[in-house]
C-alpha cells in the first residue's frame, strides 16, 4: 500500500521530483568523484612528486662531527664512516619495496680541475641491479618470505632526478672515462661538451671525457660528477657512499588512525606497532630502510617532505569543503521543493487527516517520499561520480583514477540524509495543516 501512494504520489508530480532528483543525484555525483579522488590523487601526486626529486636522505650512522655545507661532506672520505653500496639492493626487500621509485649513492670528495679546487662527486647514472632469488622479503613485522625468481631494477641519480637536463649525453653506466660538469663551472673553467679534464685528489689522478654539461639550477651546476667507482678511486677508497638519495611513494600521517599519530614506535602496543609498521607513511618507510641498511640513518628531506604533506592536506580540505557546500545546496533545493510540494498537496493532507490519519502517518509519508529520492538519487549520482572522476584523472594525469565501490554505502547515507533535512522544514509545516483546510475551496 505504502508503495503504491509513494509511486502515485511521486508520479503525479513529475517535474517537482524531477527538480529534487536532479538535486540529489549532481550532489551525490560531485561527493563520489570529490571523496574518490582525494584518495586517488594523494596517491597518483605523491607518483607526480617524485619528479622533482628524493624525499629521504640515509647517511652513515656515526657520532663524529662532518663538515657539511649544501648537503656535500667535505670531510675527507678517508676520514668518515661511509655506506656499503653493494648492500643498497636490500632497499627493494622491505615491506614497502614497491613505493622505492629509486635510489643513488653518492660520494663527494674536493680534487682540482686546472688547478681550481672543484667539488667532485661519483654516484650511479643508470645501474641495473638484480635481486637473487631465494632473497629475504620482508613480508610483515619480523616476518619474510623468499623471492621466488630474481628480480631485476634500476637505481641511479637519471631515475630520481628527471629534471636534471644534460647538454650532450649522460656518461655511460661502467665507463670510467666519462663525466658530467656542472653548468656554472663549465662557464668558469671554460669546459665543453667533449672536452678532456684531469682531476687530481690526493696524489691520485684520473683523466675523463666530459660527455655532458649538467643544467640544475642548483648546487650541482658547481659540481664535477663521475661514476662512483672513479670517485671513490680517487678517494683512495675501496668501497662506499657518503650518502644515499631515495625516492618513495609515501602518505602523510594524517592518513594513520587518530590513536596513532604522534606516538613513536615504543609507545605503540605490538597491535599498533604492526598497523603503523604496514602503513605506507613516512616514518615506517625510513625504520624499513634502516632495518635493511643497520649502518645507515635515514631520515626525511623536510622541504621536499612538508611541501608534500601541506600540498596533500590542502587538496583534501578543498575537497572537503566543495563536497559539504555541494551538500549543502542540495538541501536546500530539496527543501524548496519539499516546500513547494506541500503547497500543492495541502488539500490532500487535511483530507487525510479528516478522515484519520495522525500526524505520525503524515511524516512516514513524506519522510518516505523523500527517502526513496534520496536513495534513487545516491544510486545514480555515484555512477555518473564515477564517470566523472574518471574523465577528471584523464584530463588532469593522463589517465582514469579508479573510485571504489566502498564509497556507495557513504554516498547512499549522504544522499538519504541531505533528502530528509532538506525535507524536516516542509514536513512542520505538513503537520500543522488543519483538517477543516479540506473543507474550503481553494
Amino acid at each position: 500500500m505504502l508503495f503504491r501512494i509513494l509511486r502515485e504520489a511521486l508520479g503525479r508530480r513529475r517535474r517537482r521530483v524531477v527538480l529534487a532528483l536532479l538535486a540529489i543525484l549532481l550532489a551525490a555525483a560531485l561527493t563520489t568523484s570529490l571523496l574518490g579522488l582525494s584518495t586517488s590523487v594523494l596517491e597518483r601526486m605523491s607518483q607526480e612528486l617524485r619528479a622533482y626529486g628524493a624525499n629521504i636522505l640515509v647517511t652513515p650512522r656515526s657520532e663524529e662531527i662532518r663538515l657539511e655545507i649544501g648537503g656535500i661532506s667535505y670531510t675527507p672520505p678517508g676520514e668518515q664512516p661511509l655506506l656499503d653500496e653493494t648492500e643498497l639492493s636490500k632497499l627493494k626487500t622491505i615491506f614497502w619495496r614497491n613505493n622505492i621509485v629509486g635510489f643513488a649513492p653518492f660520494l663527494n670528495l674536493v680534487a682540482s680541475v686546472k688547478g681550481e679546487p672543484v667539488v667532485v662527486t661519483g654516484t650511479w647514472f643508470e645501474r641495473q641491479l638484480t635481486l637473487a632469488r631465494g632473497t629475504r622479503l620482508t613480508t610483515n613485522v619480523g616476518q619474510s618470505a623468499t623471492a621466488r625468481a630474481a628480480q631485476e631494477f634500476t637505481a641511479g641519480v637519471k631515475g630520481i632526478s628527471p629534471w636534471w637536463q644534460v647538454e650532450g649525453q649522460w656518461p655511460m653506466e661502467g665507463s670510467d672515462g666519462q663525466a658530467l660538469v656542472g653548468s656554472a663551472l663549465a662557464r668558469k673553467l671554460s669546459i665543453r661538451h667533449g672536452d678532456t679534464l684531469t682531476v687530481e685528489s690526493g696524489g691520485r689522478s684520473h683523466t675523463l671525457e666530459v660527455s655532458g654539461i649538467l643544467h640544475t639550477g642548483g648546487l650541482e651546476e658547481q659540481q664535477v660528477f663521475v661514476s662512483l667507482a672513479v670517485a671513490q678511486e680517487l678517494a683512495g677508497v675501496q668501497r662506499g657512499a657518503s650518502r644515499v638519495l631515495v625516492s618513495a611513494l609515501v602518505l602523510p600521517e594524517e592518513k594513520l588512525a587518530k590513536d596513532l599519530r604522534g606516538k613513536s614506535p615504543e609507545e605503540m602496543t605490538p597491535e599498533q606497532y604492526e598497523v603503523w609498521y604496514c602503513s605506507p607513511i613516512m616514518g615506517a618507510v625510513l625504520k624499513q630502510i634502516e632495518e635493511a641498511l643497520p649502518g645507515g640513518q635515514a631520515r626525511p628531506i623536510l622541504q621536499v617532505s612538508e611541501a608534500e604533506a601541506n600540498f596533500a592536506s590542502r587538496i583534501q580540505l578543498m575537497a572537503l569543503i566543495i563536497t559539504v557546500v555541494a551538500l549543502a545546496a542540495s538541501s536546500l533545493a530539496v527543501m524548496t521543493t519539499m516546500t513547494t510540494l506541500v503547497l500543492e498537496r495541502r488539500r490532500e493532507i487535511a483530507i487525510m487527516k479528516a478522515i484519520g490519519a495522525d500526524n505520525t502517518q503524515v511524516a512516514v509519508l513524506f519522510l518516505a517520499e523523500a527517502g526513496a529520492l534520496g536513495l534513487l538519487g545516491g544510486v545514480l549520482g555515484f555512477g555518473l561520480g564515477i564517470a566523472l572522476a574518471r574523465e577528471l584523472g584523464v584530463w588532469v594525469f593522463g589517465r582514469a583514477l579508479p573510485v571504489g565501490a566502498e564509497l556507495l554505502p557513504l554516498v547512499l547515507i549522504l544522499s538519504l540524509s541531505v533528502a530528509l533535512l532538506g525535507s524536516l522544514g516542509p514536513l512542520r509545516q505538513a503537520m500543522r495543516t488543519p483538517p477543516i483546510y479540506a473543507l474550503r475551496g481553494n
